[in-house]
């Protein structure tokens, strides 16, 4: 297929919460929403990293509420870009959702393991009643076959989303594994609009976005000095600067600009380099960074190396 101008959501602001431990402040959160938004970023997320209602559920006391995480973004963000959140069904209830959606929010990522999107119809239904823009992330999405991928994103297209997200969990799926999701769920579901989100553990980050835009994938998410959880996501400093190079950049997004914000507002947040070779054998065996503190307390037990464990 050939290349599409992809759109860029840069999740930063959400997915770069897991390495503060959720202690994005509103401040911040101010200051980096504007900063992606004069440099002209369509989709900006923001809020917790485990998604709207994980403060409450005790999942990492997050340094604002998700009320005070809408209300610094919708502060800053014009008209020309639309700012969201995320929100795992179970853990966000139903009226989490109205609360975030009565701030006036843009769009909404709702995610579920692809095993268990059944779990999402409720939300999607009460997103779009009220005229927000709904995609699904399909968490995990290797874990199933790509034609049965493809019957799950007819299954969401169904519920009402605006786009399907493969999401590349563990950061181990392979070029040519994506390219198969991506051509049985456009053979499927001629149309749709497809995102891709992806993670670094084995370095296919940038590998597996390239992928998907030659596709024809229409959606990818980065995050400015590749900030997120695990090994950390596609670079936004990075796609963008491919993107100009292959004539993509209908944005018009400054790499320098951007370069510029990674460089000022998040690089001096970052304290650990390196990789961490738990991250590391994560995406080789495509196990989610989530159980990590399981297989830990376990393999401490035990006298067992985690890595073998995972």
């Amino acid at each position: 297929m050939s290349q599409t101008s992809p759109i860029i959501l840069d999740c930063t602001l959400r997915d770069g919460s897991y390495v503060l431990d959720f202690q994005f402040s509103v401040d911040q959160t101010k200051n980096i929403a504007s900063e992606l938004y004069k440099a002209n970023f369509q989709f900006i997320e923001v809020g917790h990293g485990i998604g709207i209602g994980a403060s409450k559920k005790g999942l990492g006391i997050a340094a604002a509420s998700d009320i005070e995480y809408c209300r610094a973004a919708n502060s800053v963000v014009g008209e020309n870009s639309d700012w969201g959140m995320f929100c795992i069904p179970g853990i966000a209830t139903l009226e989490d959702l109205e609360m975030v959606i009565d701030e006036n929010i843009k769009f909404i990522r709702i995610g579920s393991d692809v095993t268990k999107i059944h779990e999402s119809e409720k939300f999607i239904k009460l997103a779009k009643k009220k005229g927000i823009k709904v995609f699904a992330n399909f968490m995990k999405s290797y874990v199933v076959k790509s034609k049965d991928f493809a019957k799950l994103v007819s299954q969401s297209l169904d519920y009402g989303v605006d786009g399907v997200y493969i999401v590349d969990s563990a950061g181990g799926m392979i070029p040519d594994k994506l390219k198969g999701f991506i051509r049985d769920s456009f053979s499927l579901n001629p149309g749709v609009t497809l995102g891709f989100h992806g993670h670094n553990n084995l370095g296919l980050g940038m590998a597996n976005a390239l992928t998907a835009i030659d596709e024809g994938v229409q959606l990818i998410d980065s995050s400015v000095q590749g900030f997120g959880r695990s090994a950390g996501n596609v670079y936004t400093e990075h796609l963008v600067c491919l993107l100009d190079i292959l004539k993509l950049n209908n944005n018009k997004i400054d790499p320098i600009k951007v370069m510029d914000i990674g460089e000022t507002l998040i690089r001096p947040l970052i304290r650990e380099v390196g990789m961490s070779s738990l991250d590391i054998t994560s995406g080789w065996a495509l196990f989610h960074s989530s159980f990590i503190p399981s297989v830990l307390e376990f393999s401490k037990k035990n006298n067992v190396d985690p890595r073998l464990f995972i």
